[in-house]
């Protein structure tokens, strides 16, 4: 893939993401467990998502997005915490990504990709990313309460994950298929 293209997914991805975190901001934040630690977080499904597709360069899209929104709407002065948790965000999913594809011995180019095997996926990353994360922010001394801030995460991470992979899988089906059925 040249350059060209390895930027465009990369701005597409963070656009995404961006757009997608207001989204679930604007209809979820009434159900926030805490700054950051959401019940419901559509955004962890486009990370998976994106990362599966488009290896580093979503990663990289991710992280460029997380780390704007945590600068917009997270910022208390301490940008070490800000590149920190934008980087999380986009390498955490990366990292599963290589997991999955030693422990579950999941195809690179996501070859034969089952439902129950996506199932798995979704929740080794919605268990990753969180522990990352909340290490991260109990290392930086922003979170207070390690185990159920993860707990919580996880869940909000595995919920938005389920819920974008159906909706995906969904909108698929409506998308004619090409070529011809044959008649008998």
């Amino acid at each position: 893939m040249n350059i060209k293209n390895n930027a465009v997914i990369i701005v597409s991805t963070a656009l995404a993401y961006f757009l997608a975190f207001n989204l679930n901001n604007y209809l979820f934040s009434s159900f926030d467990y805490s700054s950051g630690v959401a019940w419901i977080f559509l955004p962890s499904g486009l990370r998976l998502a994106f990362v599966l597709l488009f290896v580093e360069s979503g990663a990289i899209g991710v992280a460029l997005a997380s780390t704007t929104i945590s600068y917009l709407y997270q910022f208390d002065g301490d940008l070490i915490t800000i590149l920190g948790t934008g980087l999380m965000s986009g390498f955490a999913p990366w990292l599963a990504r290589l997991i999955c594809i030693d422990r579950l011995k999941l195809d690179i180019n996501l070859n034969n990709l089952k439902g129950f095997t996506l199932l798995k996926i979704s929740v080794i990353f919605a268990v990753f990313s969180p522990v990352l994360h909340q290490l991260w922010f109990t290392w930086r001394g922003h979170t207070t309460n390690f185990i159920s801030s993860t707990a919580v995460m996880a869940v909000g991470d595995l919920v938005g994950t389920i819920i974008v992979l159906y909706a995906a899988k969904l909108l698929l089906a409506l998308v004619p298929t090409s070529g011809y059925k044959n008649n008998p």
